[in-house]
């Protein structure tokens, strides 16, 4: 079988979280030479799905697939792999009490309802996803991916000696919450740095510098790839229960315990995807 993964920006366009994680689940499928392809949402014509009617899709970030393919995708093989909440327009059940969505707020209902799975990051973005759409086949992935070059430096980083400071992400997008982070460090008289790079090796580098990392986030977290790269630097995370990775059992690893729990995520998803084209 052949398989395609759709998103809206890939690691070539721009660096973040649903990227590096992408690229990761390419980098695996080419590995075990398994034909896979990426294509940018805004490409997935009529044609090309004509064309490739009989591939299994991994549709990652959608929101740029013209709505005539959308509808045509619903007669096709694919799951959704989450990246966020993608069923309510602004994205964030956190604007509802107990992260219920009302159901006039519903959008993609559908097209979350004909998947054959939604690959979940975390059990409290399953719970959410459930809680808001029945009859959904969700799956726990319980972590992330990182390249095996990202994870040896990590590794690295986690032996690194640290100041007395805390890390804040800089970010531009608000639900990032970087002002309640820099509020919770002034409350509690933390010295702290604001940390940016746009390459992503010099940025876990400036990350690892400090002891402590603050994220405040305003909408749920999928997952939290920062807080876990935190954590597997063996930096200290101060962060609220929006943070999906935060309810995982395995949340109290740190350091290289945590690294080679992720580096078996990488064994297994290549298992979940194959598993679930082949029902």
């Amino acid at each position: 079988m052949n398989y395609v993964i759709i998103s809206d920006y890939f690691l070539e366009d721009f660096v973040g979280g649903a990227a590096l994680n992408d690229e990761e689940i390419v980098t695996i499928f080419t590995e075990k030479e398994q034909k896979i392809e990426k294509v940018r949402s805004e490409k997935v014509s009529l044609e090309f799905l004509e064309a490739n009617k009989d591939s299994f899709f991994i549709v990652s970030n959608f929101l740029h697939i013209p709505s005539e393919s959308l509808e045509k995708i619903k007669s096709l093989n694919y799951l959704i792999y989450a990246h966020d909440y993608k069923f309510v327009e602004h994205m964030n059940p956190a604007a509802y009490e107990d992260f219920k969505v009302p159901q006039d707020d519903l959008i993609y209902v559908d097209f979350h309802k004909k998947a054959k799975a939604i690959i979940c990051q975390s059990g409290l973005q399953e719970k959410i996803y459930n809680d808001n759409i029945s009859d959904l086949n969700t799956i726990n992935f319980s972590g992330n991916l990182w390249s095996e070059e990202t994870l040896s430096l990590l590794e690295s980083l986690s032996k690194k000696s640290k100041k007395p400071s805390v890390s804040i992400v800089k970010s531009r997008w608000p639900q990032k919450g970087v002002p309640e982070a820099i509020s919770f460090c002034m409350e509690e008289s933390y010295d702290y740095d604001l940390i940016y790079d746009e390459d992503y090796y010099r940025f876990l580098w400036k990350l690892s510098e400090n002891q402590a990392l603050a994220f405040y986030p305003l909408t749920p977290e999928t997952c939290s790839r920062v807080t876990l790269e935190c954590k597997m630097m063996n930096m200290k995370v101060f962060i609220t229960k929006l943070v999906g990775a935060a309810h995982e059992p395995w949340f109290e690893s740190h350091g290289v315990e945590l690294i080679n729990l992720m580096r078996e995520k990488k064994k297994q998803i290549y298992g979940i995807i194959t598993e679930i084209a082949s029902q």
